[in-house]
């Protein structure tokens, strides 16, 4: 049996995992909205901004990071930009923020 990962290895990849549910009459709106968040993500320094539909109005959005460092540096570059919180805003008036789930993971191999 395998034993736990050495905290030795080298972490290469940090990825944030967003899951919430667009309803059916609005995925053209959150599907524009989405455009504009990955331009504004890439142009900050996001290595992956991806968006996937699930079953039953599910979507998922999976962004990457070099690692944790470069995730919160990223961050906080993008919470400063005046685009986010008008596209937050316009993300927010279409899905339920209450009910949005995030999960954050270091690549371990």
């Amino acid at each position: 049996m395998m034993g736990l990962v050495s905290t030795k290895e080298v972490v290469e990849l940090f990825i944030v995992n967003y899951t919430y549910k667009v309803p059916e009459n609005r995925i053209d709106r959150y599907l524009d909205i989405q455009r504009r968040t990955r331009k504004v993500y890439f142009g900050h320094g996001c290595i992956g901004y991806e968006v996937f539909k699930g079953d039953n109005d599910c979507w998922l959005e999976i962004n990457k990071f070099k690692d944790r460092e470069h995730y919160e540096n990223i961050e906080k570059s993008v919470d400063a930009d005046p685009e986010i919180e008008i596209l937050w805003k316009e993300f927010c008036s279409i899905v339920e923020k209450e009910k949005i789930v995030i999960k954050k993971y270091e690549q371990i191999i």
